[in-house]
């Protein structure tokens, strides 16, 4: 009984946005999928690229301020009067409806249609704070914003919590935090974070657990002439992932501990 309350409460808790993967969570080693194409079928289904932009809702116009959600927009980029579509992610609570923070924009929500606002060039980036641990490298004891305003090198006012000993995930950094000021180091420098590239400024990428399996199908094209991939739909998880990519065209990885849930 001792251990099947142990099993429950660590999935309860791995379920949560911001959770960081360990050794003792039950999804570790777990496959996740890249966002991927069918390019360049002549009847093409797009999933990339994966960024972050904002609903402008808040007091100041063009900035991202309180009030402002932020959001993981899957398959275009995100430029000037870019739709929210069905399954983008919002980072930060909303302040309409039953949305909390990690949840899927679903059809009928209220900011389904609504208009994405980019963030200045450099911006956003996944970063960490070194509190502990392996000194000079990223690890379980350290935490993880997404930077929404500069410098680079230091969490600031606006800044949001990923995970962090400081605040809930989702909640952004205010002027008199005590984590306001923390030096800080890039994990992703964006723009577009479902692309994992072999340097030290960039440790991985942004992944998906497919968990109903479905694989979408060129009905148009020959047997084996275009890549097949994964569909990203309202039942999967959302990962910052840290483990290298496979090989192509079938590209994935496996959970491993530092990586971050980013759906709820």
């Amino acid at each position: 009984m001792i251990l099947i309350l142990v099993l429950y409460l660590a999935g309860a808790v791995g379920s949560e946005f911001g959770w960081k993967i360990t050794n003792s969570s039950p999804e570790v080693g777990r496959i996740v999928e890249d966002f991927s194409n069918n390019l360049p079928s002549p009847t093409p289904f797009v999933q990339t690229p994966v960024q972050i932009g904002y609903w402008d809702i808040g007091p100041n116009w063009a900035v991202f301020d309180v009030g402002d959600v932020l959001y993981l927009h899957v398959g275009d980029p995100v430029t000037p009067g870019t739709s929210i579509r069905p399954n983008d992610i919002r980072l930060t609570p909303a302040p309409f409806g039953p949305h909390p923070v990690g949840s899927k924009v679903k059809g009928k929500d209220n900011d389904i249609g609504q208009s994405l606002t980019p963030f200045p060039r450099g911006l956003p980036q996944i970063v960490f704070v070194d509190e502990g641990g392996i000194i000079g490298q990223y690890d379980l004891a350290d935490s993880v914003y997404i930077k929404t305003v500069s410098p680079f090198d230091s969490i600031r006012t606006g800044d949001v919590r990923l995970n962090s000993s400081q605040g809930d995930a989702g909640t952004r950094v205010l002027d008199l935090d005590s984590d306001n000021g923390a030096a800080c180091a890039p994990l992703h420098n964006g723009p577009s974070f479902n692309i994992w590239m072999p340097f030290a400024s960039q440790r991985g990428q942004v992944r998906f657990y497919n968990a109903n399996g479905n694989i979408y199908v060129d009905p148009g094209a020959p047997l084996s002439t275009w890549p097949s991939p994964p569909i990203y739909d309202e039942a999967d998880e959302v990962y910052f992932d840290l483990s290298a990519p496979s090989a192509f065209p079938r590209n994935f990885g496996y959970l491993t501990p530092n990586a971050i849930r980013l759906s709820a």
